[in-house]
């Protein structure tokens, strides 16, 4: 992200207010510096201007060392759902800030503070549309955030041992679409966006560097949603460069009531591809799995059940290759597949334990897969970038395929515009409740919460959703 010096943009204003604050007399000043340049005799008594303000006094040593940056995006978005008129569908406008200011006193200590101001307003587009778990229509609304998303400090200790402590940005893994050994990371990434809208974690994070091999060692202490000095939860993570285009990593997490993790990740060119490879192990899963069937005509429920002892397997293999048409334009084509033991093979199954908060978007399902065609400016259009991606749930036969497409104007600012289109049917991917699950709803021995959560969810698909934005980096 480009930056903006703090002297370019606030030097004028600054000035103005500090000569009426603090009363300053810039001719006595420009005098001194004379004075100091040319050797003239120092001021009397009776001519001495009153001593310098302080705020005036560190000013250019603030401007030096503080920069200021930001991103603007204005969004509109709209979601079709099937048999549903154009003009009915549901809209969306979306306006973010994004502000950052990096300050370094001294070439030993950073402080860095980014927060989001966002405002959202319209007809809400069906909720999780990227997983496909859509929700009802809501009616128009306004909601206006302000959001800290980073807020940390940075020092090191004699230039080998390197400490962030505070709100900041983390991601392990090299997957391109599911990171099973990001431990740190609370949400799921949208593996369709451009721009990463997760926030910061609170940690604290030390990094030793070890530049002559190559090697890397972290270690994390999460402080997110720390109520006792028993929530804190810990991680450990080493990277290793080898044959002079791999890099394997090594990770563990240990957390009270969740899981304890360990993750593996190797990725290296092989020939004229790049591979990468990522898994991950589990044990102590606090969460209910679910085995049986579901059967909507009796009011049967599948069984619940803990797996705590059990050890659960998430793997990623993926590849990456880039061809080179002409002097100046490539394309790029990448594939992954994705084996998560923590996901169900039975559709039944994986809706059932996703509507009730018991999986995670793009993690519900046994087996996935998903490829991605990026081409970046291709022959004249040097200013045009189009971004190919697609997500299956091959579990439950669902899929979304989202074509983007980008234009650069004046240098400085990023039109984008997309259409996705969701296939299959009652998936997690392309969802809706069947008629004959709604009717199930009320049947004798559903509890309430699980009757509340079926009536509000949409009986029809969310097929086309498409968006116009326009960004601005400073």
């Amino acid at each position: 992200m480009k930056k903006l010096s703090v002297r370019r943009t606030l030097v004028p204003l600054l000035f103005i207010a500090l000569g009426g604050a603090c009363n300053l007399n810039f001719a006595w000043a420009q005098d001194t510096r004379d004075a100091e340049i040319f050797g003239e005799p120092a001021a009397t008594a009776e001519s001495s201007p009153p001593p310098q303000a302080p705020i005036a006094a560190g000013l250019p040593s603030l401007l030096d060392t503080l920069q200021v940056g930001g991103r603007a995006e204005l969004r509109a978005s709209t979601a079709q759902e099937e048999k549903q008129k154009i003009s009915d569908a549901a809209f969306e406008r979306l306006k973010t800030a994004d502000l950052y200011f990096d300050a370094r006193p001294n070439e030993d200590i950073r402080a860095f503070l980014r927060f989001r101001l966002s405002e959202s307003t319209g007809g809400r587009p069906p909720a999780g549309r990227v997983a496909g778990m859509g929700a009802q229509q809501e009616a128009s609304r306004q909601d206006l955030r302000t959001e800290l998303d980073e807020l940390w400090f940075k020092w090191n200790v004699a230039d080998s041992l390197f400490f962030t402590v505070g709100k900041q940005h983390l991601k392990w893994g090299s997957g391109r679409f599911w990171n099973p050994t990001d431990f740190t990371a609370s949400e799921t990434r949208d593996p369709f966006a451009l721009f990463d809208r997760r926030l910061g974690q609170t940690l604290v994070k030390m990094h030793f560097p070890v530049e002559k091999q190559g090697f890397n060692y972290y270690a994390i202490a999460q402080l997110n949603d720390v109520n006792k000095n028993e929530d804190v939860g810990g991680a450990l993570r080493g990277e290793f460069a080898f044959l002079g285009a791999g890099e394997l990593a090594l990770s563990f997490q240990t957390r009270r009531a969740q899981p304890l993790k360990f993750g593996v990740d190797v990725s290296s060119a092989v020939g004229p591809v790049d591979v990468h490879v990522e898994t991950a192990v589990s044990r102590g899963q606090k969460r209910t799995f679910y085995r049986g069937t579901l059967d909507p005509a009796t009011g049967r429920l599948p069984e619940a059940y803990s797996a705590e002892k059990r050890w659960f397997t998430q793997s990623v293999v993926g590849i990456d290759k880039t061809w080179q048409y002409s002097d100046e334009d490539s394309f790029s084509l990448g594939a992954e597949y994705l084996f998560n033991e923590l996901g169900y093979q039975d559709k039944e199954l994986e809706i059932y334990a996703f509507l009730l908060g018991q999986s995670k978007p793009l993690y519900a399902g046994r087996h996935y897969a998903a490829a991605y065609v990026r081409v970046p400016g291709p022959g004249s259009w040097n200013k045009t970038s189009f971004f190919l991606n697609s997500v299956q749930n091959i579990s439950d036969a669902t899929n979304v395929t989202r074509l983007t497409a980008t234009w650069t104007l004046f240098n400085e600012l990023t039109l984008e515009a997309y259409g996705s289109r969701c296939f299959g049917d009652a998936g997690e991917l392309c969802f809706r409740l069947p008629a004959e699950y709604a009717t199930a709803a009320n049947a004798p021995g559903v509890p309430s919460d699980q009757r509340n959560a079926l009536a509000a969810l949409p009986t029809s698909r969310t097929l086309v959703t498409a968006g116009l934005g326009a960004s601005v980096e400073f």
